[in-house]
């Protein structure tokens, strides 16, 4: 029996060239996506209470759970520091007959730190060219 089909060396590396091609289309994706959801993260885990607690976090992990074309899911790991503020009622009766300032004075008090490891998943939608929040699960 005669072999009707034999592929040469050109049809491999087209094949390899189209498979790397692919790959990296899917990387780049997927790095479109994983800085989305760090961004929504960030505006999801920084808050501040003013004159009582404030949250800042740091991001150290982003991965990709699941992804189609219009929704994706994304586990965001972070290290959340609540701090509590310095600020007694005392002075928040002598600012209420001041006008309020767009960035209050208000320090950190000196030892008020708590530090925990906080993860959650978005599920994020796509709105055109965007990715936009759509849900979040904390762990």
């Amino acid at each position: 029996m005669e072999k009707l089909f034999r592929p040469n060396r050109i049809f491999v590396i087209f094949c390899l060239l189209l498979i790397f091609v692919w790959l990296g289309l899917q990387y780049v994706s997927n790095m479109r996506v994983s800085e989305a959801a760090s961004s929504e993260a960030l505006e999801v885990f920084d808050w501040r209470w003013p004159g009582q607690v404030a949250s800042n976090v740091e991001i150290t992990d982003v991965s990709v759970l699941a992804k189609s074309e219009n929704e994706a899911k994304v586990r965001v790991k972070a290290k959340q520091t609540l701090t509590k503020l310095a600020g007694d009622d005392a002075e928040k009766t002598e600012k209420r007959d001041e006008p309020k300032s767009t960035s209050p004075d208000i320090q950190p008090a000196s030892g008020a730190l708590c530090q925990s490891d906080t993860a959650c998943v978005l599920t994020l939608y796509r709105s055109n060219r965007n990715w936009v929040l759509g849900k979040v699960e904390f762990d």
